[in-house]
């Protein structure tokens, strides 16, 4: 998929949460294609776009993500929470001590994101 195609399908699945669409264009973020998207995004939108970034982003480690995921530490969706977390501190090994019978558990997640702010 070339860098015009998964941009317009991106924002597509973005502007409608469409998270089955998102985690299937999930394979084909490409780091040149993130500051084109990282364009469209803003502080000011509402959760329901950010937290779709974020699902779509949930794999990359590029450090342009920064500003993105320091705001999804912030997100009400915890999901969203922890996937910044782990981009921010590149462990993405820690996902799976937030799992709790099949679930991301909020209180770990939360604890998490306090440690992580008071090492920053």
């Amino acid at each position: 998929m070339d860098k015009n195609e998964f941009l317009q399908q991106a924002l597509h699945a973005i502007e409608l949460s469409d998270y089955e669409a998102l985690e299937s264009l999930r394979d084909h973020v490409r780091a040149e294609y993130i500051p084109a998207l990282l364009q469209s995004w803003s502080i000011d939108l509402p959760w329901s776009k950010k937290d779709a970034y974020l699902a779509l982003l949930m794999d990359q480690n590029d450090d342009i993500l920064t500003p993105m995921m320091e705001d999804g530490l912030n997100s009400p969706t915890v999901e969203s929470r922890a996937y910044a977390l782990c981009i921010l501190t590149k462990d993405f090994t820690q996902f799976e001590k937030f799992l709790v019978k099949g679930g991301v558990d909020a209180q770990r997640v939360d604890t998490a994101v306090t440690l992580y702010r008071s090492r920053s």
